[in-house]
């Protein structure tokens, strides 16, 4: 099959969009297929080729600006460029790409649906008024409706997730997780001699853009109370972002310089080593901008227990209370409770960390949920075509 993505973003731009997008395509390399990628290249993927072949799937990169900071557009795409493939798979938000195809192409046409647009009430630590935020909201909302309708199937990563999108929930879709290349995760690990059941460290990680919707800022908040019944524990953020700055103020204003390290951007062995050697990952996102949390999978492969936010897509990724902990989104005193409900048994760490890569190798599992994409591809195609679905 001649699969065609087209996506808003791509490598080395490393959200969870982009990473989705570049691990699904690699692994529909592996099974057969012939996989092309189209994105914008925005301001960040400058130093990036505008064509190249990455584990074998073939990469372009289109012209473009970085409108309004998460929405790039492109005056360099044309039809022309859906010729010769047997569908295209279409990634947003944002819904530049569905409005240029859906409903024109002569292919099949499926959509991953990532997320619903949400602007977060604070922008570099600015409080932004509700009615801007609700009325761009409800017009991009409108937008997606407008479009999305047109595509022959639409995927969505949860049930929990799609069925309260005010975008989706009244249309038919196919629920199909994300995945996760837990061996790579592996490799590293044992490279550097690291053991997930003995080598836990009274450590707790947050990895992620540093954004306001992350919600990290309740986190550095819950470590007063998780430093009262844990005095060494240590919190390790990773991850830049415009939101940095305040989260640093925070820090300072709560005295925990010396609990508190930030990593930045960090490699895959740095990336799998604090991971592995943390006990607990928090997740605190706020709110629909996160529709899943890669980074819990990537914890769960490394033995970790997670803690994260009780809000749409992203509670459905856990086996809760037996690979990790929900909580109320944006709630400090909840978060540290969870934490340290998890510290106080080391047991617990262990069959949490045990449960956690257990899901991961039979639910998350990329070469396991290639297939269930692939099986949209045919269901499309047979639309297209006038068949039976399956044909």
């Amino acid at each position: 099959m001649k699969i065609l993505m087209l996506t808003p973003y791509f490598y080395p731009h490393t959200g969870g969009t982009e990473k989705y997008v570049k691990d699904l395509s690699i692994q529909l390399v592996k099974n057969g297929h012939d996989v092309t990628v189209i994105a914008c290249n925005v301001p960040r993927a400058k130093k990036a080729k505008k064509e190249e072949v990455i584990d074998g799937v073939k990469i372009k990169r289109l012209s473009a600006i970085d409108f309004l900071y998460y929405l790039p557009i492109t005056l360099s795409f044309n039809m022309k460029m859906l010729e010769g493939y047997d569908v295209v798979h279409i990634h947003c938000p944002p819904h530049s790409f569905i409005r240029s195809v859906a409903g024109k192409a002569k292919l099949p046409v499926v959509a991953t649906f990532h997320c619903d647009i949400t602007v977060t009430g604070q922008f570099f630590g600015i409080p932004v008024p509700k009615f801007i935020t609700h009325g761009f909201e409800s017009i991009m909302d409108w937008y997606a409706r407008l479009f999305l309708p047109k595509v022959d199937e639409i995927i969505s990563t949860s049930v929990s997730y799609a069925s309260t999108s005010p975008v989706i929930k009244n249309m038919k879709y196919n629920a199909i997780p994300i995945g996760v290349y837990h061996d790579k995760l592996d490799e590293s690990v044992k490279k550097q001699g690291i053991d997930p059941m003995k080598d836990k460290k009274k450590q707790i990680l947050f990895l992620g853009r540093l954004a306001a919707n992350k919600g990290v800022n309740f986190l550095v908040a819950a470590m007063p109370k998780i430093l009262a019944a844990h005095p060494d524990a240590k919190l390790v953020i990773c991850g830049e972002g415009e939101e940095k700055p305040s989260i640093v103020n925070l820090i300072k204003k709560l005295g925990l310089e010396s609990t508190v390290t930030f990593y930045g951007t960090v490699n895959l062995d740095t990336l799998s080593a604090l991971y592995t050697t943390s006990s607990i990952f928090v997740l605190p996102s706020i709110n629909r901008l996160e529709a899943f949390g890669i980074v819990q999978l990537e914890a769960m492969a490394c033995y970790t227990p997670v803690v994260a936010a009780d809000i749409p897509g992203v509670n459905s990724v856990m086996d809760v209370g037996k690979s990790g902990l929900l909580v109320p989104k944006q709630d400090p005193d909840a978060i540290s409770d969870a934490v340290i409900k998890i510290l106080n048994n080391p047991e617990l760490i262990k069959s949490m960390g045990a449960r956690g890569r257990q899901l991961v190798e039979t639910k998350y599992d990329w070469p396991i949920i290639s297939k269930e994409i692939e099986a949209v591809y045919r269901k499309a195609i047979a639309k297209k075509k006038g068949l039976p679905a399956g044909r």
